[in-house]
């Protein structure tokens, strides 16, 4: 079948041109181009009146803005070079602390807490610096003005303080971090360190005597805040840092048969599901195991993952869970590892949702 070009066909040059990303704008609107064929169709939006065209909300636009600038940070490749850097001289740090090391992350991560110890930190210097600017501004009305002035300093030396402490909670985090969130993580951690660099002047010009200096550098270290503020919460709630990625969670049920005993074999990890919700079987010794098939940390596939020494090894950053109870033993991740009750009945694996009892491995176990 002869085929012709687009030129041929009457296409004008400036269709061309977008036709080769498949979107062809014209006069008459946006048309799209199907794969291996030069025909289109109107877009049925093109064919409203302009009049029509409404502009939008504030805050769609502000919306739209958020999302830009964490799309063009999160394409900022070249800051993994430095990022990766950073990671390493972090991990040879802590690993050069040996068992020291390894406590002093999990308390950094919030491993003890069942919940990472960075957002409760971070409130501490917010609040201080939010404490200053008040004060600053209450400074400004008639009557006890040096009072005032000497409680925003405090305030203010808190907040260093305090920054110092969140910097260093969310530089544990951020190591285990990846891709888009690394970048993005990278970039609030630089804004919160100018912020903090113009805390430290505007503590130092307050104590000189000079007042409405170091005032002003609060202030715009404040507004840095905000902005970093603004990355902080986005890593969390658009990107999920930090929150439980175990997935769904398999609830409610009964025995289920998942697997013939004989098919799970030791180091052999075999992913099943039950009621649509994805499981791990593994073997530990003479025990079968049960357990979500996602990491809480970053939802790792745990099906790739591996016993050591009594502990289900995640295969991306290593945290370790007591296969028995899901509880971490060894972060970054803080949230428990899902488990589930086993039993071997008649040579193949049954499960069922609720707390593992322990009585493993053994026929009819746990009826």
């Amino acid at each position: 079948m002869l085929r012709r070009s687009a030129a041929q066909c009457g296409v004008p040059a400036t269709e061309r041109r977008a036709g080769r990303l498949g979107v062809v704008r014209s006069r008459e609107g946006i048309r799209r181009k199907p794969v291996g064929d030069i025909e289109t169709f109107d877009d049925e939006m093109s064919k409203s009146p302009r009049s029509d065209v409404r502009v939008g909300r504030p805050e769609e636009s502000v919306r739209a803005v958020g999302a830009r600038v964490l799309s063009v940070l999160g394409r900022q490749s070249w800051l993994d070079r430095p990022g990766y850097r950073l990671e390493h001289t972090l991990g040879f740090a802590l690993a050069a602390c040996g068992g020291a090391g390894e406590r002093t992350s999990n308390l950094l991560h919030g491993t003890w807490l069942g919940h990472p110890l960075h957002p409760l930190v971070v409130a501490l210097p917010t609040g201080a610096v939010a404490t200053t600017v008040a004060l600053d501004v209450a400074a400004v009305l008639p009557g006890h003005q040096a009072g005032l002035r000497e409680a925003s300093r405090v305030s203010l030396g808190s907040g260093i303080v305090a920054s110092l402490a969140a910097a260093t909670t969310g530089l544990n985090d951020w190591q285990q971090t990846q891709e888009q969130s690394r970048r993005v993580g990278l970039v609030h951690g630089a804004l919160n360190a100018v912020a903090t660099a113009l805390y430290v002047l505007s503590w130092c010009d307050r104590r000189r005597g000079r007042h409405v200096r170091g005032v002003a550098a609060s202030a715009v270290g404040y507004g840095i805040t905000a902005a970093s503020g603004y990355l902080g919460a986005s890593l969390v709630y658009r990107l999920g840092v930090g929150v439980d990625q175990s997935g769904v969670r398999w609830d409610t049920g009964e025995w289920t048969l998942l697997l013939a005993e004989a098919a799970l074999e030791a180091g052999q990890p075999q992913r099943v599901e039950a009621a649509g919700v994805g499981l791990v079987l593994l073997r530990d010794g003479d025990d079968v195991l049960a357990v979500g098939e996602l990491c809480p940390h970053l939802g790792a596939p745990i099906v790739d993952g591996w016993m050591d020494r009594g502990q289900l090894v995640c295969p991306w950053h290593g945290s370790r869970f007591d296969p028995v109870t899901g509880q971490v033993v060894r972060g970054p991740a803080t949230a428990p590892l899902p488990c589930y009750q086993t039993r071997i009945l008649a040579g193949t694996i049954e499960v069922r949702p609720g707390k593992p009892t322990g009585l493993r491995a053994a026929t009819g176990a746990g009826e």
